[in-house]
């Protein structure tokens, strides 16, 4: 369970199948989650990712609250270029963060 000023995430990235045809599908999981792991490091480091038949989940824990997350997930120079970082490396990402119940 996350502390009150952490959250953890979830990164699903949809790869799109005319660039993973060409690669080893192992070798550029372990570079997605490579990426999302140094991309912030200061502020999220990824506990885990797993790889399914044309996706990557990538589960991640912030050191922030889900809310502030939010906002630097629109706002924050790492995140914007985290996105882009992923399309070029030939995914697409869907971000959920997980609340506190």
């Amino acid at each position: 369970m996350p502390q009150q000023d952490e959250c953890r995430l979830t990164l699903t990235l949809a790869l799109q199948p005319e660039h993973w045809r060409r690669h080893d599908r192992a070798f550029w999981a372990q570079t997605l989650a490579s990426a999302v792991d140094e991309a912030a490091p200061h502020m999220m480091r990824v506990d885990s990712y797993e790889l399914r038949d044309m996706m990557v989940i990538v589960r991640a824990r912030s050191n922030r609250a889900p809310k502030a997350v939010r906002k630097l997930l629109r706002d924050d120079e790492s995140f914007l270029r985290l996105r882009s970082r992923l399309v070029d490396l030939g995914a697409q990402a869907e971000i959920e963060i997980e609340d506190e119940e």
